[in-house]
């Protein structure tokens, strides 16, 4: 049963892929795999390790929602920076598979990590509490740098549809609008409600599921959201933010502050 939903969840990942573009319809999927299993072992290993407080280099994030008392996390964890806690997972932000395709589907020359995340979304009843709005990142992205940006999302483990995976709403990347809701904003009802969709435009969601080692990205227009985590297993993900080309970091931000850090924000190709 097992070896049916993964082949599912691999089926229909393959197919998103072929469908949909990163310029196109605002999001793109990875044709297979950019990790291999023992790489996705490994990583995955290392990413608890960050979130459950165990820093090998000795310094922490730049912050960490989880922490030693495992029992007691929220819903949703993440952790900025876990590069400077983990040398895993330092490793695999130069990963030249991710840097290669995410290239490719940017048209980039050349490509800069500015920061770097690991989400978990643990299981819970009604999977309220691990609901991530409706939200472009552009509306954060102006507090921190200028230019043109991407993420690349690489599942840690197979993310099935009622594990809360990320969703797109398809072509919302051309449609020249700038919407000032957030992340952290869990009523999907109210949310949509408040987005005007462009005439001769449709809200059309696509849930793009995962399996792991393979990889979303997503350019600041789009919008996109995911829902609650209502499965059996935690998801758990890790999300590079990329500069393109020759973008700026604002230099009153934190992220400035790190720019030289090779180890911390590096350039990736190019």
């Amino acid at each position: 049963m097992q070896m049916d939903v993964q082949t599912d969840i691999a089926r229909t990942a393959a197919e998103n892929a072929a469908l949909y573009s990163y310029n196109e319809h605002g999001f793109a999927v990875s044709p297979g795999p950019l990790l291999t299993a023992e790489e996705v072992a490994i990583v995955r290993e290392h990413a608890e390790r960050v979130l459950n407080g165990v820093y090998e280099t000795g310094i922490a994030p730049r912050n960490n929602m989880g922490g030693p008392d495992v029992d007691n996390h929220p819903a949703y964890i993440e952790a900025q920076f876990p590069q400077d806690a983990d040398n895993v997972i330092a490793e695999v932000l130069r990963n030249p598979k991710i840097a290669q395709w995410a290239a490719k589907i940017s048209g980039a020359k050349r490509l800069k990590i500015w920061s770097a995340m690991i989400l978990k979304k643990y299981p819970s009843g009604d999977g309220t509490a691990s609901i991530v709005g409706w939200h472009q990142d552009g509306h954060y992205l102006t507090r921190i740098l200028k230019g043109r940006a991407m993420n690349v999302w690489i599942a840690l483990v197979d993310v099935q549809e009622d594990m809360g995976p990320l969703r797109y709403v398809l072509r919302s990347n051309r449609w020249g609008r700038n919407y000032s809701t957030g992340f952290f904003d869990q009523d999907h009802k109210r949310q949509r409600s408040e987005i005007e969709v462009p005439e001769g435009e449709s809200w059309n969601e696509v849930a793009a599921v995962l399996p792991a080692g393979w990889a979303l990205s997503h350019p600041p227009e789009t919008l996109h959201a995911s829902g609650g985590n209502v499965g059996s297993q935690p998801r758990l993900s890790l999300l590079l933010n990329i500069g393109i080309d020759d973008f700026e970091l604002l230099p009153e931000t934190y992220f400035a502050t790190r720019a030289d850090d090779e180890r911390a924000t590096p350039v990736i190709f190019g």
